[in-house]
C-alpha cells in the first residue's frame, strides 16, 4: 500500500463507509493530489501519494466591537462526507471541497475554497439554498466562475462564491 488508510475505518451497517469519495490532481505540480472521504477526512500530498497530511477545514473570522477585535474559528459539523474536491486550473495553491450531510438529515451547503494548499479555508456557500452540494467545477478560463452541483440544480457565480445563481436555462424544473 502507498498510504495508510485515509479514512477514520470502515463504519458497519446497511450502508457502510469509509472509503476514498474525491481525489484531485494539481495541473501545476506533479504529485500533489487531494484526497476526500465520505467519513469527512480531506488529506493532501506532494509527493504522489507516499505522505499524507490531514487537512482540517477551520474558518476563521474576526469580529470587531468598539476597540477590541475577536478572532472567531468555526468548523462545518460531524458527520459530513467529502463529496468533491478540486485543484485550480488557475492557481497552483487554490483548492476548493464541498461536503454533504444528507445522510444525518443536514441539507446545508457545505462549500470551501483554500489558497494557500488547505492551510486556510473560506466559507463560499453564499446564497445557496438548502440543498446538499454534490458537485462542483472550476471554469476552464474564468477563474472567478464557478459551478455547483446540487440535489436541486445547477448554480453559477462569477466571484468564486460570493452569490449564485440559478441556471435555469434549458435545464428541467
Amino acid at each position: 500500500a502507498m498510504s495508510s488508510d485515509l479514512s477514520n475505518g470502515k463504519k458497519e451497517g446497511n450502508v457502510p463507509y469509509g472509503t476514498i469519495t474525491a481525489i484531485s490532481e494539481s495541473t501545476f505540480k506533479f504529485g500533489l493530489v487531494y484526497a476526500g472521504t465520505d467519513d469527512g477526512n480531506l488529506h493532501v500530498t506532494t509527493d504522489g501519494g507516499y505522505t499524507w497530511k490531514q487537512l482540517f477545514i477551520n474558518i476563521t473570522t474576526t469580529q470587531t466591537v468598539g476597540k477590541k477585535t475577536k478572532t472567531i474559528v468555526t468548523n462545518p459539523p460531524k458527520n459530513l462526507w467529502v463529496s468533491r474536491v478540486v485543484t485550480s486550473q488557475h492557481k497552483e495553491g487554490r483548492v476548493y471541497a464541498t461536503l454533504n450531510g444528507y445522510r444525518f438529515d443536514d441539507f446545508a451547503p457545505y462549500v470551501y475554497v483554500s489558497d494557500d494548499f488547505g492551510i486556510t479555508w473560506k466559507d463560499i456557500s453564499g446564497n445557496l439554498p438548502l440543498e446538499p452540494v454534490n458537485v462542483l467545477r472550476e471554469d476552464n478560463k474564468k477563474d472567478s466562475l464557478i459551478y455547483i452541483g446540487t440535489d436541486g440544480g445547477l448554480y453559477v457565480s462569477h466571484n468564486i462564491g460570493n452569490n449564485y445563481n440559478a441556471w435555469k436555462n434549458g435545464l428541467p424544473v
